[in-house]
């Protein structure tokens, strides 16, 4: 699902809310949420999950010297955990199958 998606699944369940505003309130969660990360700061969000900047450390075969780059690590909610644990991935079934 893209952010245009999105906007579109608000309007399906909201038809009295205009295209514009809910794209710029959607536009306008995500600026705030790359602001927040940006400055290091978790964004958690209840029973969807958290989001957190980690250092790790780029692979540099044959230097002393540790690089480290940031990546955002997402942990998920008990809600969303259990909510996947229902869903079944492509290719899942001819996995097991094949066993």
């Amino acid at each position: 699902m893209k952010k245009p998606d999105i906007v579109k699944y608000i309007k399906e369940k909201h038809p009295e809310l205009d295209l514009k505003s809910i794209k710029d309130v959607v536009d306008e969660i995500f600026e705030v949420m790359a602001e927040a990360l940006a400055k290091g700061e978790k964004i958690e969000i209840r029973k969807i999950g958290s989001f957190r900047v980690l250092k790790r450390k780029k692979p540099l075969k044959g230097r002393k010297r540790v690089s480290y780059s940031k990546t955002v690590h997402f942990k998920p909610g008990k809600v969303l955990k259990r909510a996947l644990k229902s869903v079944s991935l492509e290719g899942e079934k001819n996995a097991k199958s094949k066993k």
